[in-house]
């Protein structure tokens, strides 16, 4: 049914105070986003979202990597478009979504380093015979830099390995290396998985998949790492049909 209120049209001023520490870094920030997001090309629709925002993070940073602490500031404004078709909210079998997202900083607005980067994100899911289905999700980043890479935070800089990324491998675990063989992370990224679903009943699932991607520098240094299983999946219950 189309939706009659736009909802998801709202002006938004969130926090986040974080402290994240992998087998790469330890990093701390403080953060504020002030976001404006509006539905595009008319009002959002069930099983179909297309949303545009604009939004200005403010954000300090602390960082141990490497063996190296260092500290920042960042004024980042940023813009994002995120599309997404479904045919069931919490169970699909067919569902297309993507989201782009730029942002960047410059020393002018006050902050300590300057950049500019692009950060994708897509999937799909669709259905096969006999109760398969074959799922792929893809995720690209870049990076344009002025200033020595040091100087990025490690919140900027891209990393791959765990569920969401190259299974197989530790959360953020993947990517360029100092001398002394610590990760610390990548200008840009690229990361790409398939999976093959076949569901057992209407509560379990099987699924072979196949991931592949890491972070890197330059093209002639992407090392992409590889990571391949089975596992057991729980499925959710099918949202309730709209039909009497």
């Amino acid at each position: 049914w189309p939706v009659t209120t736009d909802f998801l049209t709202k002006m938004s001023l969130s926090g986040k105070v974080q402290h994240e520490r992998t087998s790469s870094y330890d990093s701390r920030t403080v953060s504020s986003t002030l976001e404006y997001t509006r539905s595009l090309f008319g009002a959002p629709t069930i099983g179909r979202e297309r949303l545009g925002s604009g939004y200005l993070q403010l954000q300090g940073e602390k960082d141990t990597i490497g063996g190296e602490e260092s500290r920042s500031w960042l004024v980042m404004p940023g813009a994002r478009f995120t599309e997404r078709r479904y045919d069931d909210l919490v169970r699909p079998l067919n569902d297309l979504g993507y989201t782009l997202d730029v942002r960047g900083t410059h020393r002018v607005l006050s902050s300590d380093t300057s950049f500019l980067q692009l950060h994708g994100y897509g999937n799909l899911i669709f259905p096969l015979p006999y109760g398969f289905s074959l799922s792929t999700r893809g995720e690209v980043g870049a990076t344009l830099q002025g200033n020595k890479f040091e100087s990025l935070p490690v919140s900027v800089r891209f990393f791959a390995g765990g569920t969401t990324s190259v299974r197989g491998y530790d959360y953020k675990s993947l990517g360029p290396k100092d001398a002394e063989g610590n990760v610390v992370g990548g200008k840009h990224l690229l990361v790409g998985s398939i999976e093959l679903e076949k569901a057992i009943g209407k509560v379990f699932g099987v699924a072979a998949f196949y991931d592949v991607g890491n972070a890197f520098d330059t093209v002639h240094h992407m090392n992409l790492q590889q990571g391949a299983g089975l596992g057991i999946r729980l499925m959710p219950p099918s949202a309730p049909s709209d039909s009497t």
